[in-house]
């Protein structure tokens, strides 16, 4: 939670609000409750000198609203928290929007806010009953205004701000937002409300209709109903038909989930008697065809129909302006194949990667990123990040607990390609930890080296039972432990990875392994800080490393495809920490006075293996915090993933748990409390983690190497997007590595299982390409041929 975010109602805060507000560039309105009732608001003042004149004379607008118009304020009205999550999904979909700041204050409701390419006046979903509650998506413009600070007029509490607000985001530096990218998340957002509710006020959702898509979805579902033959065994291939009630039925075992019952789809609508809930067909193909939003559903079944989607009311859009990115390479269109192989250089889509800001959560995990990414020529936030995160998981060590029991023994890996400046951020670990009073003996006590063995590993932590397992070229290191051709004492270092994520409740050893006796450590806490291309480390594992669990307790931070700009002469060194990092790390670590070791059982170097840490330190939850974090780990635990990559959601939850704790005690180590702000961030970073991994494990995890042939061709069309690759471009890319005959195959494979499509283009010039193209990637006027 920001400073702002827990403003209270004080004449000295009210002003110095609206005195920053003005500075940051946003201009303000006194409110009182939801709004101002001032005469021609729209048009109120913005003179410093004149802030606490309107405050004296407007005393009860204590509350402070922002004007709309070159702000664009995207209002999720929805007091359902399922369609509230589904239209925040969809509006994650806008270019930039992960870095909208937005406010709560009736939560789930929410609003987003952007800076507008074009000012425009309000548009609307139309309102809708969902569960018996109002759901609507408002987009204010010129003339309008949100309050931003203040107390909330129904539960008389603040706003809350998160990804920052308008008093530390200046309104120049917003997420920009095109009118064309309001109007199709309007007509995907009016599609989830119709699609779930009905028309609350049937006259203003018939206008709202015909400039957001109208009633298309319910046309194209009537339509699906009426024709269910078309379109179910595409979508679900063990679908059987009854032949006494004409139903096609699907079994909750063929979905691969542990309900009892099945799915029921006829003409006279559809049921899921395993949730006892009727869904829709647009619903299905959401959930079960991957479709990632209403249109895209409703699109498909019109293409399993064979109607044309004009035929429900759809009108087309022309597409939204393309975002210019200035750390793009340049596209070049080729006119023919023998050019094709230059003109693949359109920039690919960080998917994976945290917004920068995230990379600099508060207290010392903030502050030790922000460091190591000052004192690098290549500087990478998101290295940093995870160099920060394990530097301070093993200063917090065994003594501390979060509210679910969870300790601060961290996994973490960070990929990023060569050159993104990794070897600062293992250097910056050692000089963190040598600012401690007892300087570098904190630093051999808590640093071990690269685990080779696990004798070596077992009598490190009976030596001392915190350690930070620091892995250069993790990938490399992963292949060794679970390679097919591993040895044994490899394969025994990864058993020990697996249940050391454990033993921080217990105890890990005193058991015989196959290089003799380990001795018994009670409570231990491993911390490993990885770095790994990502090449190196998708083609270290196979599927038994996900079904066996081992991905899912790695946290996965990868720092994308854009390479860090240079920086000449860096602000920070490695060689010279600040000075405030000495107290941070003593706090950290327990230190009370003067000694050898500083007094007490609590100091870190205290440690015994032998005994349990004590006192332990118990994390707690801010007002409403613990509801945060159980609604995320009901909603990770809930999402439908394929049964391989369950291991891996179940984990979720346990990374923001860690996450939120590791946080907390940087920033308060005497008394650790994780905020709202601590857990929302910690949520962010553990799903994006699980992207990471599901995306990374579906395009590159294989268990042979015809497998890895198969995915190598893949990623190459996947990375041609628009372009398409023509044959001879791919074969020579191969260079000779696969036969002819082999490659055909696979790009046969690839053709059958529906990831790319042969298609022939006509040409500017008149000439058809024939290329192969990713589906998602398919041009429009491209159609698909037979196999060359």
């Amino acid at each position: 939670m920001t400073a702002s975010a827990q403003y209270k109602p004080d004449a000295q805060d009210i002003a110095a609000i609206r005195r920053a507000l003005i500075a940051n560039g946003y201009r303000y309105v006194p409110a009182k409750g939801k709004g101002p009732i001032i005469k021609g608001w729209p048009n109120f003042p913005q003179r410093l000198e004149h802030v606490d004149d309107y405050l004296r004379t407007r005393a009860d607008h204590t509350n402070t609203g922002i004007l709309t118009g070159e702000i664009v304020a995207i209002d999720i009205d929805a007091q359902d928290a399922e369609i509230a999550e589904k239209l925040t999904a969809r509006l994650m979909e806008i270019p930039c929007a992960e870095r909208a700041p937005y406010r709560v204050g009736k939560a789930p409701k929410s609003l987003f806010i952007f800076l507008a390419t074009e000012t425009r006046r309000k548009v609307a979903t139309g309102e809708y009953l969902v569960g018996g509650a109002k759901c609507q998506v408002e987009v204010l413009g010129n003339g309008q205004q949100f309050v931003a600070y203040g107390n909330h007029a129904e539960t008389g509490l603040p706003y809350v701000w998160s990804n920052g607000d308008p008093l530390s985001v200046p309104l120049r530096d917003l997420p920009e937002i095109t009118p064309e990218a309001v109007d199709a998340f309007l007509a995907d957002a009016e599609a989830i409300l119709a699609t779930a509710g009905t028309p609350s006020k049937p006259k203003h959702a018939a206008r709202v209709a015909q400039t957001v898509g109208g009633t298309f979805w319910k046309q194209v579902n009537t339509a699906a109903l009426a024709d269910t033959d078309r379109w179910v065994q595409s979508l679900f291939s063990t679908a059987r038909k009854e032949a006494g009630t004409g139903a096609w039925r699907v079994t909750s075992e063929d979905l691969g989930r542990s309900l009892e019952e099945d799915i029921s789809i006829h003409g006279d609508g559809i049921q899921d008697f395993g949730t006892e809930q009727p869904t829709t067909a647009i619903q299905l193909v959401m959930e079960y065809g991957g479709a990632a939003n209403p249109t895209m559903a409703a699109r498909w079944l019109c293409e399993r129909l064979g109607r044309d989607p004009a035929d429900f009311g759809w009108e087309t859009r022309q597409p939204a302006a393309p975002r210019i990115s200035f750390n793009a390479r340049p596209h070049i269109v080729a006119d023919n194949d023998n050019d094709a192989e230059d003109a693949v250089a359109e920039a690919t889509l960080d998917a994976n990667t945290i917004p920068e800001a995230d990379c600099y959560p508060p207290g010392a995990v903030g502050k030790f990123a922000r460091w190591i990414t000052s004192c690098s020529r290549f500087p990478s936030p998101h290295l940093s990040l995870v160099s920060a995160l394990a530097t301070t998981a093993v200063l917090a060590g065994r003594r501390y607990k979060g509210p679910t029991g969870l300790r601060s023994n961290l996994y973490a890996v960070a990929l990023a390609e060569s050159g993104f400046g990794k070897d600062i951020s293992i250097r910056a670990e050692d000089a963190i930890l040598a600012t401690a009073t007892d300087g570098e003996k904190v630093a051999e006590a808590l640093l071990a080296d690269k685990l080779r063995s696990l004798p070596g590993l077992a009598g490190r932590l009976r030596k001392f039972p915190v350690a930070l397992g620091v892995v250069d070229e993790f990938g490399k290191w992963l292949a060794e432990l679970t390679g097919r051709n591993a040895a044994t004492h490899s394969k025994e270092i990864l058993t020990a990875l697996m249940e050391l994520t454990g033993a921080p409740f217990g105890t890990w050893g005193g058991a015989e392994k196959a290089e003799g006796n380990l001795s018994r450590v009670v409570q231990p806490c491993l911390v490993l800080h990885g770095v790994s291309t990502p090449s190196t480390f998708w083609e270290a594992l196979g599927s038994g490393n996900i079904s066996e669990g081992l991905l899912g307790r790695l946290l996965v931070i990868d720092a994308g495809t854009t390479p860090p700009k240079k920086v000449r002469r860096p602000a920070g060194s490695i060689d010279n920490p600040p000075a405030e990092f000495g107290e941070m790390v003593d706090k950290l670590l327990g230190w009370q006075g003067s000694g050898r070791f500083g007094p007490g059982a609590f100091y870190a170097l205290s440690a015994n293996s032998k005994n349990k840490p004590w006192p332990m330190v118990t994390a707690t939850y801010a007002d409403g915090v613990e509801d945060v974090f159980e609604g995320f780990d009901d909603r990770m635990r809930a999402l439908k993933v394929d049964p391989q990559y369950r291991p891996i959601r179940s984990r979720v939850g346990e990374h923001a748990a860690r996450l939120a704790l590791i946080v907390a005690v940087g920033c308060a180590p005497e008394e650790p409390v994780i905020t709202r702000e601590i857990q929302e961030w910690a949520n962010r970073i553990a799903e994006a983690s699980f992207q990471a991994i599901l995306r990374g494990a579906h395009d590159n995890v294989a268990d042979n190497e015809k497998g890895r042939e198969y995915l190598r061709i893949k990623r190459m069309v996947d990375a041609a997007k628009s372009e398409g690759l023509a044959l001879g471009v791919i074969t020579r890319r191969v260079k000779g590595s696969l036969d002819r005959n082999r490659l055909n195959d696979v790009l046969a494979q690839l053709e059958e299982a529906g990831e790319v499509v042969l298609a022939e283009q006509p040409g500017d010039r008149g000439q058809t390409r024939t290329r192969y193209w990713s589906r998602a990637h398919l041009p429009k006027d491209a159609k698909p041929c037979a196999k060359l």
